[in-house]
């Protein structure tokens, strides 16, 4: 929806789909972006149009509600570090549980933990993995992720996932913070 908005396909609901999305799934979305603040409220559904807001959305490769956490991070100060966590809720969680090795893969999953916030603990292990992988060789660094539990190709896409949204980001003009941020700036943003 947010996409076709973008490109002036006109409404959702009358566009000539070989296979229709259900209407209660194309109204969900709409209530959504309008939530979001993509979207003009104010207008009949064959003339919606984004916002602001929505036209920069809409250049991110995200889903739209976590494209709306990066943006408002800009308010905050506070993209780079959301831009990690936004990263990591994109993809396949990277740490691994191996059926009879759930309480060794606690363990050292633990590490990471930050009391109070899952997110928090993203950039943690996002941390410690920008440092390991300076400090190890190529095939060091994927042996020390198959030790500590760590799927050493989802965390490639992790950390690709995140390059692509920093360029993005950076061709929307929007300033990465370079000092670590409060973490309720942080919190504040993904709400």
């Amino acid at each position: 929806i947010l996409q076709m908005t973008a490109l002036g396909l006109g409404d959702v609901e009358s566009f000539p789909f070989v296979e229709p999305p259900d209407r209660r799934h194309v109204a969900d979305g709409v209530a959504l972006l309008e939530e979001l603040g993509a979207l003009q409220v104010d207008r009949p559904a064959h003339d919606r149009r984004l916002t602001k807001l929505g036209r920069r959305l809409a250049r991110l490769p995200l889903d739209p509600t976590l494209g709306r956490m990066v943006l408002e991070a800009e308010r905050h100060d506070c993209v780079h570090e959301v831009m990690v966590i936004v990263a990591a809720l994109s993809i396949q969680d990277p740490r691994e549980r191996p059926t009879g090795q759930e309480q060794a893969a606690a363990q050292q999953h633990a590490r990471f933990a930050v009391p109070g916030s899952d997110f928090l603990g993203f950039l943690s292990l996002w941390d410690h993995l920008k440092e390991r992988q300076k400090a190890l060789s190529s095939s060091r660094f994927r042996r020390e992720c198959r030790d500590e539990f760590l799927h050493y190709v989802r965390i490639r896409e992790w950390q690709d996932v995140y390059t692509q949204i920093r360029q993005v980001v950076r061709s929307l003009r929007i300033d990465i913070n370079r000092p670590p941020a409060d973490e309720d700036a942080i919190h504040r943003s993904l709400l």
